[in-house]
């Protein structure tokens, strides 16, 4: 599933494409996604001035007066920009039609994204207990921090639990906790001071690299014009062999999920 770095690369993708912040038509294609698209937002998006388009977790959100679109690309949703009419292909779900007949459309092979139309954001079901946001001040070491001290958890599953911290996935989450010299399995409790500090400063760190580079090409994730991310080759610690020590990097698993670290340079 993309991750922060990857929504983000596609939210200022999608923003730098637009041309206008005029629709003219919203188009269902085929509405079977994790969630039916509601019909109705045919009718709500029909001659709408977009007023902002930003990512919140790992959502894209336009903006409107009346009410606000959020976009979920699942795990292999992918959006494209046409022009004027072009041919519907095999998984394509929805598209955005513009006043100068540019066209946002939406393609998802194994259907586990989705689209919902929110009058208040913040009631949204998918929006309303979302922790803040990694890149943000809020998300600083006394924050981490105060929430560890109460958890009798492992401290990935900290920074991965979305309604503590929103868009680090695992991938993130390993390259980060390598980086602060931390094992991933280690106890949130046992941290120090000087640990959530360089937690948070290595989280920042590491989502803001990729999303300078466009995100991670692992699995299915396509940057809007279809070329893959480009932060894969700089991977420090997920999914290699060998730590930079010359150890060899541990596979282990937290929560169903690989998680990578080398014993020597973790603790």
């Amino acid at each position: 599933m993309p991750e922060l770095p990857e929504v983000e690369t596609v939210c200022n993708a999608i923003r730098k494409s637009i041309k206008t912040n005029k629709i003219k038509e919203f188009v269902i294609i085929n509405p079977k996604l994790r969630w039916n698209i509601d019909a109705n937002i045919k009718k709500l998006l029909s001659k709408v001035d977009i007023r902002k388009i930003y990512r919140r977790g790992k959502y894209i959100i336009f903006n409107f007066n009346h009410g606000s679109l959020i976009i979920h690309l699942g795990m292999t949703g992918i959006v494209k920009f046409l022009k004027n009419r072009h041919k519907v292909n095999k998984h394509d779900h929805y598209e955005i039609k513009f006043q100068d007949n540019t066209i946002l459309r939406y393609n998802d092979v194994r259907k586990f994204g989705s689209i919902h139309w929110a009058e208040n954001i913040e009631d949204n079901f998918l929006i309303k207990n979302l922790g803040v946001e990694p890149l943000s001040d809020n998300f600083n070491y006394e924050y981490i921090k105060k929430i560890s001290k109460k958890r009798n958890v492992v401290i990935k599953n900290i920074i991965m639990d979305q309604r503590i911290v929103v868009g680090i996935g695992n991938i993130y989450a390993s390259e980060a906790l390598y980086m602060s010299k931390i094992k991933p399995n280690k106890n949130c409790k046992l941290l120090s001071t000087d640990n959530f500090k360089s937690l948070v400063k290595s989280i920042k760190k590491v989502l803001q690299k990729s999303i300078k580079a466009g995100g991670t090409s692992i699995k299915d994730f396509q940057s809007i014009d279809g070329s893959p991310g480009y932060f894969k080759q700089k991977l420090l610690i997920y999914g290699l062999e060998k730590c930079a020590c010359g150890k060899n990097i541990k596979n282990i698993r937290i929560s169903g999920r690989s998680s990578f670290y080398c014993s020597n340079c973790q603790k």
